[in-house]
Order: structure tokens, then C-alpha cells, then sequence
């Protein structure tokens, strides 16, 4: 028995042997990718510079942002340095070898790959001998008396209770034999109060289609999220491995008759933000008169309004709380439709798929905002939100660069960028400041929600303030977490000597509290409407 023991020991460490040596290789082979992908986008935006900044600074300053270097024609070329060709440009850059540039992460993954074998060679040994149990039946969802599941009286007509229809996708493959619907829709009817109108329909999409009917205009949003704990509770039941965010909800709710096509469509345009989102499991859409209409169109057709100037300009002020006057003017959208009239910029955005679209769309915005400015010169800054894909096009910025260069008497055109996004493609951006060299333009980073990444934000030169999210300053006077958020982002924002400011200030409570945290400065509707641009308009 000892030997037959020892056997297997030691055919357990040559096959975690094999898997270690396996993975290094691999992991190795992907960070070598990775550093001949960064070789090659410098090349890429060096061949993509005018022929006067292709300079040896230059190139080195560009190749260093990196993590590379450039070896100069001429020069003794070093083991490890690679010729790389893109676009009819050729640079020579040297690169350390990936166990030594990235010796931090092999160790890395290495503690962590010794660690996985041992944890389940040991479950693997409890497993064997682990001993028989009955499955529990006490795994239920509990549902408070004021919960957004909880009883209405159907008799009851009141406006302000909606319909709500809620898509449910998981990603884990369940057994085939398994009745879907009747399965969940069971459980589903077991935990709902007796007197709240269900049904539930699975679709050959692979979702789940649950309606329920009077729910309460405060209970919406906690009902999906309820229902989306009710379905990882039971999914878990068949699959123990599960986690939750492999089970996303998008819904939709509406109070009058709707035409369940839009209704459909708006609530897998939820799922599908849902499903794009790492942290947000649950998203809930309102149906407005006004989207159900923008829904039928197609994205050809704004597209048209724009390219047609079917369009206007607002200017929303910020006023600086020092300066006691307007610092910025953020500019938004409103698209004029025939039978809608003036469509905000959110409503029909979200349809918009296609890249050449989206650059039209901020090439239209862009071009009508340096017109304006050229015009009246003596305006304050102003701030333009520009499509991170936009963003990420060296093409569209050389455009823009070029736009800017020829308008001289602007003072300065600030970008807004959404937090998430910057962070996600922080390396990008921030190689693009080379081309913003001799043009006066800064970045403002919105929709802030959480303490600030310093370090990301520090490579960035052109930074120069952030906007706190709407969700941090409503009501910001109540709630001790989200004063405690703002002081911490102003703390940062100070040793990155960039300004902070609030967006969505509604009330007198709100902005006094906004002071005393330190805030610069603020804009909202408690300040002043949209200050409209009417020599914009075009017919």
C-alpha cells in the first residue's frame, strides 16, 4: 500500500511538472507577443507623424512610452534589438527578454500555478474520501414585507406603477435534459408574493423572458436585482461552480400599452450593457414615448440628421466657485427629428453602432464647436465629449489637431472622457499627447465615481480636472460614504494638481455641501438651463 501510495505521489509531481513547464512556455510565448504588438504600434505612430517630428527625441520619447528603446541608424545594434516595418516606415528597438522585463509576473504566476496543483492535488485526496450527504432545501431567498417583491393590491389603479420585462442570460452550459422553462418558471413563482402577476418564457435566444405587472415606481430597479439573485441562487443549485457575474439581467419598464418589439429591443439593449460590464450585473431601461419612437428609426437616419446639420448646439455652463463666473462650457447634442422635435444626444446614441457613424457624428460636433468659437472669440473654454473609439483612432486625431491648428483665434477645447474608459485604454491616450504639441487642449476625465488611479492619471500631461459623477453628488449632503469618496478624490486631485468639479448640482443643500468638501467647481440645472446656440442650426 506504501509503494502504491509513493506511485502515485510521484506520478502526481511529474504531471505538475509537465503542467508548470507547459504554462511557462505559454506565458512566456504571450508576454514575447506582447512586447512585439508595443514594437509594432510604435512603429505605426511614428510612420503616421509628420516627416519634421520624426526626430530621434522623438521616436525615442514615443518607443520609451513603451517600454522599448530605439537604436538610431548608424548605431551598434545590441543583442535583442528587432527591425520592425509598419505602414513603410522601419525602426531598429531593442527589448529586454520577457524573463527579465517581466520577472515580477513569471514569479507571479508561478506562485500562483504551484499553488492551484496543490490546492487540488489536497481536494482531489478529500474528494476520494469525502463522505455521502443529503442535499439541503433550506437555500431559499428571503422577501421582506416592504421589499420591491412584495404584495400589491392588483386592485388598486395607480400611475405610478409600471410593467416591468426583464431578460435573464447565464453563461454556464445546464444539462440537456433539463426543462428550462418549467424549471425556472417554477422557481420563480415560489419565491414571488402570490398577489404580483408573473409569467415566464424561455426563448430560443438561450434567455429567460420574465413580465411582471404593477410593480411600484420606487420597487423597479430592486426588482431586478432581486430577481437577479432569485435565478443565481437556483442556477447555483445546478451548477455549485457558479459565480454571479455569470448571470446578467437587462430589463425594461413602462406603464401605458407598448409595442412589445420595442419594449424587447430596449431590454436586450440593457442585457447587452449588462453583459459588457465586469461589476454591473442588472441594467433597467425606461420606455419613453420618445425612445419608443427613436427606436423605430434606424441608425442611417440620424446618422442623416447629422450629415444634413439637422442639429443643435446647448452649451451647459460651469461656474468656478473661486472665480464667482463661468469657467467651461460643456457642449451637448440635440438632434431635431421631424415628429419628435429636439432628441437628446443620450436617446439615440446608444443606437449607434457602426465606427464611420460615430466619427461622424463627432466630426459634425467638432467642426460646428471651432465655427462658434472662431466666431466669438471671447467665449470660455469649452469642453466636447468625444467617442472613445474616436479616440483611439490616430487618424481622427491627426484630423482634430489639424482642425485646431487652423482655428487660431480659439482659446482652448477641452475633451471629457469617461473614467472607465480611460483607465482601460490609459496607454493609448496618453500616447497620443505628441500630437497635441502647439495646440492649446486639455482632457477632463467624467463620470468619477471611485478614488482616482494617480498613477494612470500622472502619465497624462494633458489632464487638467476631473467631473464627479452624478451618483456621488446626489444628495451628497446625507450620505457620510459619498463625502468620504470626494474628499478622497479631492486629496488625490491635489497631488496631481488638477481640479475637481461636480456635475448634476440640483439643490442649495447639494452645492453647499460641494464647497465644504473642497470642490472648484460645479454645473447643473440648479445653476442655469442649457444656453442654446441658435446661429448653429442648419435647415
Amino acid at each position: 500500500m506504501k509503494w502504491k501510495a509513493k506511485k502515485k505521489l510521484w506520478y502526481s509531481i511529474l504531471a505538475g511538472s509537465i503542467i508548470l513547464v507547459v504554462l511557462n512556455t505559454l506565458l512566456l510565448h504571450l508576454l514575447h507577443l506582447k512586447i512585439h504588438q508595443r514594437a509594432q504600434t510604435v512603429v505605426e505612430r511614428v510612420a503616421l507623424l509628420p516627416i519634421e517630428l520624426q526626430t530621434t527625441e522623438t521616436i525615442s520619447d514615443i518607443a520609451h512610452r513603451y517600454g522599448l528603446e530605439y537604436v538610431p541608424q548608424g548605431s551598434q545594434v545590441p543583442h535583442g534589438a528587432s527591425e520592425f516595418t509598419a505602414q513603410g516606415a522601419s525602426l531598429t528597438l531593442y527589448h529586454q527578454q520577457p524573463y527579465q522585463k517581466h520577472a515580477y509576473i513569471i514569479s507571479f504566476f508561478n506562485i500562483l500555478f504551484i499553488g492551484l496543483l496543490v490546492f487540488f492535488y489536497r481536494w482531489w485526496q478529500v474528494y476520494q474520501v469525502r463522505p455521502k450527504r443529503f442535499l439541503t432545501t433550506n437555500d431559499s431567498v428571503e422577501i421582506p414585507a416592504n421589499s420591491a417583491l412584495s404584495a400589491v393590491d392588483p386592485r388598486v389603479a395607480d400611475q405610478s406603477l409600471f410593467s416591468v420585462f426583464l431578460l435573464i442570460r447565464w453563461s454556464i452550459t445546464l444539462d440537456e435534459t433539463l426543462d428550462v422553462k418549467n424549471h425556472f418558471s417554477i422557481a420563480i413563482h415560489k419565491k414571488l408574493p402570490n398577489s404580483l402577476t408573473c409569467s415566464v418564457k424561455y426563448l430560443n435566444s438561450g434567455a429567460l423572458a420574465v413580465t411582471l405587472d404593477r410593480v411600484a415606481w420606487g420597487d423597479v430597479v430592486e426588482t431586478g436585482k432581486k430577481l437577479h439573485e432569485l435565478m443565481f441562487r437556483v442556477l447555483r443549485t445546478l451548477r455549485a461552480d457558479l459565480s454571479r457575474k455569470q448571470v446578467k439581467v437587462g430589463g425594461c419598464f413602462y406603464q401605458r400599452d407598448a409595442d412589445q418589439a420595442d419594449v424587447y429591443q430596449l431590454a436586450r439593449a440593457a442585457l447587452e450593457i449588462a453583459n459588457n460590464n465586469v461589476w454591473q450585473h442588472v441594467h433597467m431601461m425606461p420606455l419613453e414615448e420618445t425612445h419608443a419612437s427613436a427606436m423605430q428609426n434606424s441608425e442611417e437616419d440620424f446618422i442623416r440628421c447629422i450629415t444634413n446639420g439637422q442639429f443643435v448646439l446647448f452649451f451647459q455652463p460651469l461656474f468656478g466657485f473661486k472665480q464667482q463666473d463661468i469657467m467651461q462650457n460643456e457642449v451637448l447634442l440635440r438632434v431635431r427629428h421631424a415628429q419628435l422635435g429636439l432628441i437628446a444626444a443620450k436617446q439615440f446614441i446608444p443606437q449607434l453602432h457602426a465606427k464611420e457613424n460615430l466619427e461622424t457624428l463627432d466630426k459634425a460636433i467638432i467642426e460646428q464647436t471651432i465655427t462658434l468659437l472662431t466666431k466669438e472669440s471671447h467665449k470660455s473654454n469649452v469642453s466636447i465629449n468625444i467617442h472613445i473609439a474616436n479616440w483611439l483612432d490616430v487618424e481622427f486625431i491627426n484630423w482634430l489637431v489639424t482642425q485646431m491648428r487652423q482655428a487660431t483665434k480659439i482659446n482652448k477645447l477641452l475633451f471629457e472622457i469617461p473614467a472607465d474608459d480611460y483607465y482601460k485604454y490609459n496607454q493609448q491616450i496618453s500616447a497620443q499627447q505628441l500630437f497635441f504639441t502647439g495646440v492649446s487642449a486639455g482632457i477632463i476625465i467624467d463620470h468619477v465615481t471611485t478614488p482616482l488611479m494617480v498613477n494612470t492619471l500622472r502619465e497624462n500631461q494633458l489632464i487638467e480636472g476631473v467631473k464627479l459623477g452624478f451618483e456621488l453628488v446626489h444628495q451628497v449632503q446625507q450620505s457620510a460614504q459619498q463625502q468620504k469618496i470626494i474628499k478622497q478624490i479631492i486629496y488625490q486631485a491635489k497631488r496631481l494638481n488638477i481640479s475637481v468639479y461636480a456635475v448634476g448640482v440640483e439643490t442649495q443643500a447639494e452645492l453647499e455641501c460641494l464647497k465644504s468638501l473642497g470642490v472648484h467647481g460645479a454645473q447643473g440645472y440648479y445653476f442655469a438651463e442649457l444656453l442654446q446656440q441658435l446661429e448653429l442650426v442648419k435647415y
